[in-house]
């Protein structure tokens, strides 16, 4: 029998935040900077995707192609008020046609990028990261976040929260590139890179620090235009009251635009804190293949999903 004190009312964390953050003006002008472009979304079952679908065209960021059942997309268009138009609907049924279909259009020459819509993501992933798909290059794919802070001001990037499991340090560097070239596009004049352990200094122990300065030295031999450090420890990437109180001196330590961290699960647990807790809103997309590809949650928001978009059409440019 439980022996719990009756009413009393349990309250969910104080740590949470209660805002909702929405797609910063600055990240769409940037977007569209250049002509809207044909993106592929793949099923494009659902109220979700579809008022995300139609928010791009809206916004010019993108002309969406909507790949899946025809008769579903139109019921659910029009639960949102939206007639479709010319839009352009290819048939295709169940996840694995519309992948098939998917990627054939790119083949065709006719598809800038691809969104995940109403499909599971190792079905999606699977159809990408197939040879004969054309969209895997010889390059790693790596995933990417820009926290937008609720407020306003200096995004941050973080590698790898939804695709590398355990990257190794040859992916981690190019994710170090990707994200210095991306902040590049941003606006942001020289990057600043951390790569992220639980210390900054070199211990046996701990394998990631190691592995950090390896990875700081691989990139600035590759991107003299850049910053890169590590290894750092988060607080010390981040804020320049800990780097002075710690006496850690280079041109990353407390002022960093991106993070590299070691693997999926500090990534995840990272840029999920900084939504949840922050109010922040996670921009994603996955690049190194031919495309850029918006890896969405069913959790995101709907500005998550526009700035997600707003980001690929940043990263095409």
């Amino acid at each position: 029998m439980s022996t719990a004190p009756k009413n009393i009312v349990i309250t969910p964390s104080s740590f949470l935040s209660s805002g909702d953050s929405e797609c910063p003006q600055g990240l769409l002008a940037l977007a569209r900077q250049t002509s809207p472009q044909p993106f592929v979304f793949v099923r494009a079952i659902g109220v979700a995707v579809l008022k995300t679908a139609r928010e791009a065209m809206v916004k010019k960021l993108a002309i969406p192609i909507l790949v899946g059942e025809p008769d579903i997309i139109v019921r659910d268009a029009a639960a949102i008020g939206w007639s479709l138009g010319d839009v352009e609907i290819v048939p295709a049924f169940g996840e694995a046609e519309a992948i098939q279909q998917s990627v054939r259009l790119y083949l065709e020459g006719r598809a800038a990028g691809l969104a995940k819509g109403n499909i599971h993501t190792d079905v999606f992933m699977g159809g990408i990261v197939d040879r004969r798909s054309g969209i895997r290059t010889s390059n790693r794919l790596v995933h990417i976040f820009v926290m937008l802070p609720p407020a306003g001001g200096r995004a941050l990037l973080i590698s790898d929260a939804a695709v590398n499991v355990a990257p190794s340090v040859e992916t981690r560097t190019e994710a170090a590139l990707r994200m210095a070239k991306l902040a590049k596009q941003l606006g942001v004049l020289r990057p600043r890179v951390a790569v992220i352990s639980a210390t900054e200094n070199i211990l046996a122990a701990v394998s990631s620090s190691g592995e950090a300065a390896d990875i700081a030295a691989r990139a600035t031999a590759q991107d003299k235009d850049a910053d890169f450090f590590g290894p750092l420890s988060f607080d010390l990437a981040l804020s320049p009251q800990a780097a002075t109180m710690k006496n850690v001196k280079n041109p990353v330590a407390g002022m960093a635009d991106a993070l590299v961290m070691p693997d999926i699960v500090s990534g995840n647990v990272l840029f999920k804190s900084l939504v949840w807790c922050a109010g922040g809103l996670a921009a994603g997309v996955v690049l190194g293949g031919a495309v850029p590809i918006v890896l969405t949650s069913r959790s995101d928001s709907p500005a998550a999903r526009l700035a997600s978009l707003a980001l690929a059409a940043i990263a095409n440019q």
